[in-house]
């Protein structure tokens, strides 16, 4: 039972909400010492990393006195995913480039929505903005917040392992510090260093999911003469759209990089087939021909799960996501987390914390290992729930584990958190969902991405550790922008058509602002369709 006598020092103001405490961001800590209270490492800087060691900075002084908390990122900026590859040639299978990010990237959301609670884009921010906007925004994000004094760059995690039990013990990190002008070399220097917290928020667009049909090899193997050489490859490494020029392409899947590959390589392809499952429609306003699942291929064809083939085609491009490991987490590196794809276990029967590639489990609230030989808060994640709004679902998310970490008894017991991923994982089975394919993607109408967000948020009210304010913490304005963000798409694609962006985004600076922006943009749009019908070029993307 949890004893709210323990929580009072933890009632933070509305200032965890709004306002920020800020810490001695002169101090930064290499090595722990005989006095630190707690250490916690943090890996990863992208919106995760950074939102969780901005709510630990934000903690009272009081409260985290004497803590030592670093964050290690592998790359050579903060941004995670929206820091492109640095300068040069991509790396060539089955090496793999350091992001997905290609020239064409915008974001599909009109950036409002997305941002860190009362951390706005600058002024004339596009409402859609390219990739080199977003990955600035988490920049300017770490220097507003004195957050770069704890982060060490071009430093790689290649080893965590829990050295005690259930009850108590510390992490054994193993880091490489890398060669700035050499990342992929040998590491200039390699230490181990222990630690009584571990945060992983180092996100889950890295390891692409590539389909095995039979009969790859020896298409790929037989190039019809005078035809280009014929390739399979996953969006991971698609930059360009040009290079598909008079090409015949498949593009697999219809993700959001599906989409994107769709609606870009479609104009400059000879011919462009897009390779749906029987639930997914065409990309709206892209030039392709759909086509079912692929079934195999053979020397000259591919096969259809219809018995339809295809003998013209030059180029596949996969764009079917992404699988969630975490090497150094995983054998050979550590025996913490197990990867089995095709694993029967579940949350109750697991005997340590395992990935089928598509849901990391038992987790309480896509947070806080349950594996029975680790303390609950000893090992956490920020950043797994995929198709939200990321940077509010991660200050969210590193609410409720800031708190944890201060004082673990906010945490039912674990029995108490197992019950609650079972009840969860029953409510999805109940509505049709397997929770062990949906894994972290919040699709179910009993959980969608605002709801998780409030609910992390109602409990820490509940519990005592945050204020009653008589808020939620997903604004309406946020909600709605998100729900309308096709209307606001085509809405902005008709602003830049007529050249009118300066004339909307002319003094929109505060969040009320470009709230009040995003109502007016949604209703000028909707006026006009209401008169000229919805255009036949659906908002997907904006280019």
């Amino acid at each position: 039972m949890l004893h709210l006598a323990r929580l009072p020092f933890l009632l933070l103001p509305a200032a965890v909400l709004g306002r920020d405490y800020y810490g001695d961001h002169d101090q930064t800590v290499l090595s722990a010492d005989a006095g630190t209270s707690k250490s916690i490492a943090i890996v990863g800087a992208g919106s995760g990393g950074l939102a969780i060691l901005k709510t630990i900075l934000d903690l009272p002084l009081d409260v985290r006195v004497g803590w030592d908390v670093v964050l290690y990122d592998q790359r050579r900026d903060v941004g995670g995913l929206w820091l492109p590859d640095p300068p040069g040639p991509l790396p060539r299978p089955p090496e793999l480039p350091e992001s997905p990010v290609y020239p064409l990237l915008h974001t599909n959301t009109p950036h409002p929505t997305m941002t860190y609670p009362n951390f706005t884009y600058p002024p004339l921010t596009p409402l859609f903005p390219s990739h080199e906007y977003v990955q600035q925004y988490h920049r300017d994000y770490a220097e507003h917040y004195g957050l770069l004094p704890y982060i060490r760059l071009f430093h790689r995690v290649a080893a965590a392992n829990w050295v005690g039990d259930a009850e108590s013990g510390k992490w054994e990190v193993e880091v490489h510090e890398l060669d700035p002008e050499a990342p992929r070399g040998e590491p200039l220097r390699v230490w181990r260093r222990s630690f009584d917290h571990l945060v992983v928020a180092n996100g889950h667009n890295h390891y692409p999911h590539i389909p095995q049909w039979n009969g790859t090899e020896g298409w790929l193997a037989n190039t019809p003469p005078g035809t280009p050489k014929r390739e399979i490859m996953h969006t991971i490494y698609y930059r360009r759209p040009e290079k598909y020029t008079n090409r015949s392409v498949i593009i697999v899947g219809a993700g959001a990089s599906g989409r994107d590959a769709a609606l870009q390589v479609g104009k400059t392809a000879r011919v462009a087939y897009q390779s749906l499952t029987p639930e997914n429609e065409p990309t709206p306003g892209a030039n392709v021909v759909p086509k079912p699942r692929i079934s195999h291929f053979t020397k000259t064809s591919i096969v259809f799960e219809d018995g339809t083939s295809l003998e013209d085609v030059d180029s596949l491009i996969f764009g079917t996501g992404y699988e969630f490991r975490i090497p150094f987490l995983s054998p050979p590196h550590s025996s913490i987390l197990a990867v089995d794809p095709d694993t029967t276990l579940n949350s109750t029967t697991t005997p340590t914390l395992i990935s089928n590639l598509r849901y990391i489990f038992p987790l309480y609230r896509h947070i806080f290992s349950l594996a029975p030989g680790l303390p609950p808060t000893a090992l956490s994640f920020v950043g797994l729930p995929v198709l939200v709004a990321n940077c509010p679902s991660d200050v969210a998310q590193s609410l409720f584990l800031a708190h944890a970490l201060a004082n673990a008894s906010v945490l039912p017991s674990r029995a108490q958190m197992l019950q609650d991923l079972v009840s969860r994982e029953a409510t999805l089975r109940s509505e049709g969902l397997d929770p062990y394919y949906v894994g972290h993607r919040l699709i179910s109408p009993s959980e969608t991405d605002h709801d998780y967000q409030d609910s992390l948020i109602e409990y820490l009210k509940d519990v005592g550790a945050l204020p009653r304010d008589g808020r939620k913490f997903v604004e309406k304005w946020r909600r709605l922008g998100r729900s309308e963000s096709r209307l606001l798409g085509r809405a902005w694609e008709r602003v830049v058509r007529l050249g009118r962006e300066r004339e909307w985004l002319e003094g929109v600076e505060t969040e009320d602002e470009w709230a009040d922006l995003m109502a007016r943009l949604a209703e000028w749009q909707r006026t006009y369709e209401e008169k000229r019908g919805v255009p036949t070029k659906e908002f997907v993307s904006y280019e």
